[in-house]
């Protein structure tokens, strides 16, 4: 009897531990999603006021600070080892170059745009892992969801041509995605590399900020007389604050977090969602006007984005 109450026991403590992974994996999922379509609207409104330079560099030192916090609650060390700083040097490509060309880029461009073009960043990394790292082979539907991705970006190029500085912003994103995945790799061919290390995601995180929290005081100096001459509103402020705090910190959390837990092929739907609902958010909150012609474009990505991604979905449902 009591063996019977004690298995009863063990299996209903089992059900509760599920549910509570499912419940928290299901809130860092929304998070995730939630926080990536809203911060290309951070960014865009913090530079209503202040450089991109300036905006930039107050948003990684905040984050520094709210990181290595979060890094000493936890316990958790900050290698400084070589091996350590390489990683961070490899991650700071995808904070410093990266946020560099997309905040020069973002004076320029709708929110939802920028969160459309970074949309692209697996398909950009699928075609340097087939063509160049030869680490993944493409099929036929993935080939055609690029093709149709790019014709999309393409007919967003020429709906852009008549309007002002629209097609540099594009070019600038387009080069921070570029930096985003060479992070990737890089990144990847560090942690697996003899001698390599393995850091804890926010320790990880921490080191990159650092060392771009560096490279922006270096350069900080070029561009002094665009310093902010009074305290920015409380809209610009909010925005810095969520993008250091959400975009730079937390959504790091969710993302690691989910990495283990769910299957890649439900991960890589955020990269359809977000763009939907930051284009919907920037049109709403910002009144940004995209016209029909960006919006067909915008459309043709987002089919590409989803036939790219069919082989994947189709593999995980059958699994």
């Amino acid at each position: 009897m009591n063996a019977e109450l004690d298995t009863s026991a063990t299996h209903s403590g089992l059900k509760a531990g599920h549910a509570t992974e499912s419940f928290n994996t299901s809130i860092a999922y929304l998070g995730l999603v939630l926080i990536w379509s809203t911060t290309p609207l951070s960014v865009v409104l913090s530079l209503r006021e202040l450089n991109p330079i300036w905006s930039l560099t107050i948003r990684f030192l905040l984050a520094l600070v709210v990181a290595r916090g979060v890094l000493w609650l936890l316990k958790e060390p900050l290698p400084m080892d070589r091996a350590a700083m390489r990683c961070y040097l490899a991650g700071s490509f995808s904070l410093f170059w990266a946020m560099l060309f997309t905040y020069l880029g973002a004076q320029y461009l709708p929110s939802g745009l920028i969160s459309l073009i970074y949309g692209l960043s697996p398909l950009v990394a699928g075609f340097f892992a087939h063509v160049v790292f030869k680490s993944q082979r493409l099929n036929f539907i993935q080939w055609a969801g690029m093709f149709i991705a790019v014709l999309g970006l393409a007919a967003i190029f020429g709906a852009a041509k008549m309007q002002g500085n629209i097609v540099v912003g594009i070019i600038y994103v387009l080069l921070g995605v570029l930096c985003y995945v060479g992070s990737i790799f890089w990144l990847r061919y560090e942690n697996n590399r003899e001698g390599g290390v393995s850091l804890h995601s926010l320790a990880q995180t921490t080191g990159s900020l650092l060392l771009s929290g560096i490279g922006l005081l270096v350069l900080i100096p070029f561009y002094w007389e665009q310093r902010p001459m009074a305290i920015p509103s409380w809209l610009c402020v909010s925005a810095i604050l969520y993008s250091a705090t959400f975009a730079s910190v937390l959504a790091m959390f969710c993302y690691f977090y989910l990495v283990s837990r769910v299957k890649p092929a439900t991960l890589s739907l955020t990269t359809v969602m977000t763009p939907i609902l930051a284009m919907g958010l920037g049109m709403w909150i910002n009144h940004e006007h995209l016209t029909w012609s960006m919006l067909t474009g915008a459309a043709i990505v987002l089919v590409g984005l989803l036939l790219y991604f069919a082989p994947d979905w189709w593999r995980a449902k059958n699994a």
